[in-house]
C-alpha cells in the first residue's frame, strides 16, 4: 500500500516538475485514494492533500485548491496545534488561493495569521517574514490601500535585500509591483528606479 502511494506521489511530483498538471492531478487524486486508507495521523495524508492542492492551484483550479487546503489546514491544526510553522505555511497557501479568487478580505485574514505565527517562530528579519509581508502588500495594493501596501512592500524589500542580496531573481516581481504602486501614487522617479533594478536583475538572469 505505502509503496503504491510512494510511486503515485513520485509520479505526481515529476509531472508537476514538467508542468504537466493534468497528469499530476490524476496521480495526486490516485495517491489521495490510497492515503485515505491510512490513519488520520499518518503524515502521508496531509502531504497528499497539500500536493494535490498545489497542483490545482498551479493549474488554475482555485475552488478545488481551496477545498484541499482547507482539509489540510484542519489536519495540521488538529495534529500540530494552531501555532505550528506548518500551519503557517498552509494558511499562507490558502491566502494565496483567496487572493487569486479576488477574496481579498479572506486572503488578508489568512496572511495575517500566517505572519503572526512566523513572528513567533523566526526573528523579525527572517526571509519568511519578508515573504509574508509581501503577500500582505499585494492584498493592500489590490484593495487600493496604498499607504499600507507601501509599508509592507518596503519592509519586505528590506528583508529580501538583506537575506537574498540585491540581485536575486525573487526581487523582480516585488520591485515591479512596488513600482506600479509608486506610479499610482505619483512617485514616478522612484518607480523608474525600481523598474530599472528589476530589469537589471532579469537581464543578468538571461545572460
Amino acid at each position: 500500500m505505502s509503496k503504491t502511494w510512494s510511486d503515485l506521489r513520485d509520479s505526481a511530483a515529476e509531472a508537476m516538475e514538467n508542468q504537466d498538471y493534468e497528469a499530476a492531478n490524476k496521480a495526486w487524486q490516485a495517491a489521495l485514494v490510497e492515503a485515505e486508507q491510512f490513519a488520520k495521523t499518518d503524515g502521508r495524508t496531509v502531504a497528499t492533500l497539500e500536493g494535490a492542492a498545489q497542483c490545482e492551484y498551479l493549474s488554475g483550479n482555485f475552488p478545488a485548491a481551496e477545498s484541499l487546503y482547507k482539509r489540510a489546514l484542519e489536519v495540521r491544526e488538529g495534529q500540530q496545534g494552531k501555532e505550528h510553522e506548518d500551519v503557517a505555511t498552509v494558511l499562507n497557501n490558502l491566502g494565496a488561493v483567496y487572493f487569486k479568487r479576488g477574496f481579498y478580505k479572506d486572503a488578508m485574514t489568512h496572511f495575517e495569521r500566517s505572519l503572526a505565527i512566523r513572528r513567533k517562530t523566526f526573528p523579525e528579519g527572517h526571509l519568511e517574514i519578508g515573504k509574508a509581508l509581501y503577500h500582505m502588500a499585494l492584498v493592500c495594493h489590490a484593495q487600493m490601500r496604498y499607504d499600507d501596501a507601501d509599508t509592507h512592500y518596503r519592509k519586505s524589500l528590506d528583508i529580501k535585500n538583506k537575506t537574498l542580496g540585491n540581485n536575486h531573481p525573487a526581487l523582480i516581481n516585488l520591485l515591479r509591483n512596488y513600482a506600479h504602486l509608486l506610479r499610482k501614487t505619483s512617485r514616478d522617479s522612484i518607480a523608474a528606479q525600481m523598474e530599472q533594478f528589476a530589469n537589471g536583475i532579469e537581464a543578468k538572469q538571461k545572460a
